[in-house]
């Protein structure tokens, strides 16, 4: 059973959709939105908003919460004494958070990045997986591989480098890419954005080739002041963006430094 109706659980039930070996029992909320009556219609499950009717069959339930909200999820959980194995979908929070919930616990977290209208292919998804005994490890292996051809056990302190590391590589780059994208509007309008399309697909693709220290290019590589100083004066007026200019050039200095 899926506790959440969010970005996060909508994928999973989906990847568990065509499957043969698994059935979606149950879905909670906490309460009955149009979204979490969606999600019920959508995946023909019975959706719930009473932790007591949580079905005590179930092998396995997966929290899919936002981080802030699953010790509250584990507190309501904790007096129905489930017996199924317990996991959560967070690449941040540690095993041990969910002891309280069941004696057989572990983490189900997918190393992608999820929101409405997504194709995710599950098959080249990574799913991380960790669990509190050998047994439990077993089965939850079992359910990751029927989804995914890339399943790895990480241990908690390791999943949370992968997750900073994640944050890095995908948001972080993302919110280059809005500067980027404003920048352009601004100055030539919101159709040129696609200017900018060839050269970010690009600079993915060479990523599957080479290391991404080989893959550097530009003025601060180069170590080139002039174009980095006409760059500078092009964004006197937002010291932020000034000051992530300056940080990030130093940084591409750094690691080209760096053996």
């Amino acid at each position: 059973m899926l506790i959440g109706t969010g970005n996060v659980a909508w994928h999973i039930a989906d990847s568990f959709r065509n499957n043969i070996h698994i059935h979606l029992l149950q879905v909670f909320n906490h309460r009955i939105s149009k979204e979490a009556k969606q999600f019920s219609k959508h995946f023909d499950t019975d959706l719930i908003t009473d932790y007591k009717a949580i079905a005590q069959t179930a092998d396995l339930y997966i929290i899919a919460v936002k981080d802030d909200a699953i010790v509250e999820v584990i507190k309501q959980l904790t007096p129905l004494k489930l017996k199924g194995l317990v996991v959560h979908t967070s690449g941040s929070m540690d095993v041990s958070v969910l002891k309280a919930a069941s004696s057989t616990t572990g983490v189900y977290y997918p190393l992608e990045t999820f929101y409405k209208g997504a194709t995710i292919n599950w098959k080249t998804t990574p799913l991380l997986i960790e669990a509190n005994t050998p047994s439990a490890l077993i089965k939850l292996k079992q359910i990751a591989k029927a989804v995914s051809g890339k399943v790895k056990v990480v241990h908690s302190k390791d999943r949370l480098s992968l997750h900073l590391a994640a944050v890095f590589a995908c948001n972080f780059t993302n919110a280059m890419y809005v500067s980027a994208y404003e920048m352009i509007e601004v100055k030539l309008g919101k159709k040129d954005t696609e200017l900018l399309q060839p050269i970010m697909e690009h600079s993915f693709q060479k990523l599957k080739k080479i290391h991404p220290k080989k893959a550097q290019t530009g003025p601060a590589m180069r170590h080139d002041t002039v174009v980095m100083k006409k760059h500078l004066q092009l964004l006197e007026n937002n010291k932020q963006l000034t000051q992530v200019y300056k940080l990030l050039s130093d940084l591409i200095a750094k690691q080209q430094h760096t053996k």
